[in-house]
């Protein structure tokens, strides 16, 4: 017996020993395949035109719906592109088309190929949740509001979301939704429900966040191990900022709005690292509204410049830039008015080559439709008149998607002509005769 014990007690010392030389297995290290910054950001640069200050053509583009879609209402800025060159837009709907019935509560996605000139429709929300075997009867996802966004691992990054139900209070009765796609298939991956209207998308790559109304919460999902991560940024009286920024080390920024107890509103702009721990924020003083903050759109037009820096607009027509090399006062500053005239709705930002240039659309007013070239450097605008039936009775929201031909493609509504009610439009916008390959 007193054998028995002491080999026993040597294999378990010997195998207690062995557990303890056993190393913890490694985290497998994120390793993505490089992609071009401009790429990576949603846009492409290419060379300077022949002539800048030159009036770009405007030129709709038709969109292909199907024949049952008679309640589609809009393109909410939401549009994108893939590393291949391919432009990619999701138009929304409003109320139920009488002849489909709860079904046309739908968002339809579609992919336009500017080399070939070709536009493919790639679903649309409600059958893909029939499809993921998520639908219930009675349920709505009316609208694609986000950009879309090619990630390392090569899937199409968007979401969509509901308006039922909402209130000033409560969110959507159907929420939103976190979807994936590869670009040469047409069917999606659903990846994440939220009980939010999901508005807004953007991504370094890796981190794809999304952003929630109300009261600004921010979801991030890791695309190298799914983890899902969520903040509540802040916000008041029904504000939701269109967009946010991401950049390249996969920091986000979001507005972020207090309201006094004198009912006075302070706006500034929240930075997040990628655990989504609050590093800084920064003041927005000129963010307001003359009538309401409701009003307010928030951060509609950006685009990120070759040295990684982010200019972006706000609804009131300012202009910032937010550096990805400075730290502290430096780290965003604010230019004031893009455009000559103060509080011109920018929707739209572009750049040639990712330097010294901005480009901006803006959305239309009595004046018509306005090309704006600004010199960063200079800090100064020239405005040229964007005519044509492309612009009649039109207004476009906020984009920063180009091609490699360095055409720019903006989106929004248009009235329809002799009748009640609006029709999606979807448009190009390019420099006559200099429109070059992408460098």
């Amino acid at each position: 017996m007193k054998l028995a014990l002491g080999v026993t007690a040597i294999v378990l010392l010997l195998l207690v020993s062995g557990c303890e030389k056993q190393e913890a297995p490694q985290q497998a290290v994120y390793q993505p395949a490089y992609r071009p910054a401009d790429l990576t950001a949603g846009t492409k640069f290419t060379p300077l035109p022949a002539k800048i200050v030159t009036t770009p053509e405007i030129k709709i583009l038709p969109v292909p719906l199907p024949a049952y879609a008679t309640n589609v209402s809009a393109i909410w800025g939401a549009t994108g592109r893939d590393d291949a060159g391919n432009i990619y837009y999701g138009v929304s709907t409003a109320g139920v088309a009488e002849s489909v019935g709860n079904d046309s509560r739908t968002a339809y996605l579609f992919q336009y190929n500017p080399v070939l000139d070709i536009t493919t429709a790639q679903s649309d929300v409600l059958s893909e949740l029939k499809r993921s075997g998520l639908y219930r009867p009675g349920m709505g996802q009316n609208k694609l509001h986000s950009k879309f966004y090619q990630a390392d691992d090569g899937y199409l990054y968007f979401t969509s979301f509901d308006e039922e139900g909402e209130d000033d209070v409560t969110n959507p009765t159907w929420g939103g939704h976190l979807w994936r796609k590869k670009p040469d298939d047409i069917h999606w991956e659903h990846l994440l429900s939220a009980e939010e209207a999901l508005v807004a998308l953007n991504t370094n790559g890796r981190y794809v966040y999304m952003l929630g109304y109300w009261d600004h919460v921010l979801y991030q999902y890791d695309i190298s191990n799914a983890a899902v991560k969520r903040t509540v940024v802040g916000s008041v009286k029904n504000h939701v900022s269109r967009n946010f920024l991401v950049d390249s080390q996969g920091h986000a920024y979001v507005p972020a709005l207090t309201e006094s107890a004198t009912g006075d509103i302070s706006v500034v702009l929240n930075h997040y690292n990628e655990q989504l721990q609050l590093l800084a924020t920064y003041p927005l003083a000129d963010y307001n509204h003359p009538n309401h903050i409701k009003y307010h759109h928030g951060i509609v037009g950006y685009t990120a410049m070759r040295n990684g820096d982010i200019f972006f607009t706000t609804s009131d027509g300012n202009l910032y830039q937010l550096s990805t090399r400075e730290n502290g006062p430096q780290k965003l500053v604010a230019y004031g008015s893009m455009h000559p005239q103060k509080n011109t709705y920018i929707a739209s930002l572009f750049s040639f080559e990712g330097q010294e240039y901005l480009l901006g659309a803006t959305q239309g007013s009595k004046a018509g439709m306005e090309w704006v070239i600004y010199h960063t450097g200079l800090k100064s605008a020239i405005t040229l008149p964007l005519s044509g039936p492309a612009v009649k009775r039109a207004d476009y929201w906020g984009t920063n998607t180009k091609d490699d031909q360095g055409n720019f493609y903006v989106a929004g509504w248009q009235l329809i002509s002799n009748e009640a009610g609006y029709q999606p439009v979807f448009s190009k916008i390019s420099i006559p005769a200099a429109s070059a390959a992408g460098n």
